[in-house]
């Protein structure tokens, strides 16, 4: 708002400077002059209501030259701007900008200036029409095209929306830039509105890409828990990214991936993980405190179980299987480095049922070594699952 006024009140500056060339020139008559100077005047003292009255008596004088009504009109959008009267800005500035006697050099600041009152006004149809002009016009104001698609989706022209950013994206990807956030936020609304899952879903995780945040992993992480067709098996996976963006909050959270890392056979992570839980005071409280405390001494006595199967099993390892079950139990136990060496070691064997796992767990073990580079190796050589290749495609955010 204050540039664009202060790119009115330049012009202003200028007219006054040139009147008396202008009325040697005989280009204004004495009769406009005389209002339109004292406008100028009033608006450098800030009296807009007064320069707008004086503006009223230039605008009745009898047979205004194109010119004339120019001036004018410059005048009038400046002090209606700062007099905040926005209905009257953008009649001013509608004359301006279709107006054939003013230089297309002029029209693109004017351009922003109707923009942005029409936005005061919340005209959305104005603000679609001189926005879609503007930028028809090689205008490159970032904040154009957000106000035209906040505008299309005030107005519940939700598939232009699409239509608009869909052509937004591919030309920032072009120029290796990224989108804006309240851009890729509208186009999110937008799909949302047109009840287009696969749409949403896609534009949430561009913007976790672009611009990570909790919420934004949070509401990604949680939707992918519900797709049809999720790979149950890596749902404990979904926990541990759950995890890893700070998003664990509640019991039922904590009792979940504790209960799915039972299952996996992997019970010093569900120990860890309710640890965590009554350390946060979210476990142990209320009326499920008993069977919070009795699935931390279930899960105590697995893992005095589980070591004393693991030595053995760590020494009997010979095939790809039984190594990724070594790195498995190393995983567990945040035992990272070990855990990639046995997972290495897997994969070199080879003869995997489910060699995407163990690529995927992998690449955890490096990110969690802070070897990010080769986790996103390896994370770009995970495959035959769409679950997995998802979760990949996630940690690669982190990796970076």
């Amino acid at each position: 708002m204050n540039k664009y006024l202060q790119q009115l009140s330049l012009w202003i500056g200028a007219l006054g400077l040139c009147a008396g060339s202008v009325l040697a020139q005989g280009t204004l008559r004495n009769e406009v002059i005389k209002p339109l100077a004292a406008a100028q005047e009033a608006i450098k003292n800030n009296q807009n209501d007064q320069a707008l009255g004086l503006l009223r008596d230039a605008l009745a004088v009898p047979q205004l030259t194109a010119n004339e009504k120019n001036m004018i009109s410059r005048t009038q959008a400046v002090a209606a701007l700062r007099a905040q009267k926005w209905k009257l800005a953008t009649e001013a500035l509608e004359s301006l900008v279709t107006s054939a006697d003013v230089p297309q050099t002029d029209k693109r600041p004017l351009l922003e200036s109707l923009i942005n009152a029409s936005l005061q006004l919340k005209d959305d149809a104005r603000v679609v029409k001189w926005a879609r002009q503007y930028l028809q016009d090689g205008g490159a104001n970032p904040a154009v095209h957000l106000a035209l698609v906040q505008a299309l989706a005030a107005s519940g022209q939700h598939a232009e929306v699409v239509g608009v950013m869909q052509a937004k994206i591919r030309m920032d990807a072009s120029t290796a830039k990224k989108t804006p956030e309240p851009e890729l936020r509208t186009l999110a609304l937008s799909y949302r509105q047109l009840k287009d899952d696969a749409g949403y879903m896609n534009t949430l995780k561009l913007l976790l890409s672009n611009y990570p945040s909790k919420p934004y992993w949070a509401e990604v992480l949680g939707r992918m828990s519900q797709q049809a067709g999720l790979n149950t098996r890596l749902e404990l996976d979904l926990y541990r990214l759950l995890e890893q963006t700070d998003n664990m909050e509640d019991a039922a959270e904590y009792v979940e991936m504790a209960s799915l890392a039972l299952k996996a056979g992997l019970p010093s992570e569900a120990v860890r993980v309710i640890t965590k839980g009554f350390a946060a005071g979210v476990l142990g409280q209320g009326a499920e405190a008993a069977a919070h405390a009795k699935l931390r001494t279930d899960a105590q006595k697995k893992v005095q179980e589980d070591d004393a199967l693991f030595a053995q099993l760590e020494k009997s390892a010979k095939d790809g299987a039984s190594w990724a079950a070594v790195g498995d139990v190393h995983f567990s136990r945040q035992n990272w480095s070990a855990a990639n060496a046995a997972y290495a070691k897997a994969i070199e064997l080879g003869g995997l049922r489910r060699e995407h796992e163990v690529r995927l767990h992998a690449a955890i073990s490096l990110v969690q070594a802070d070897q990010k580079g080769a986790a996103r190796q390896q994370l770009a050589l995970v495959s035959g699952d769409a679950t997995a290749v998802e979760l990949a495609a996630l940690w690669a955010i982190l990796a970076r």
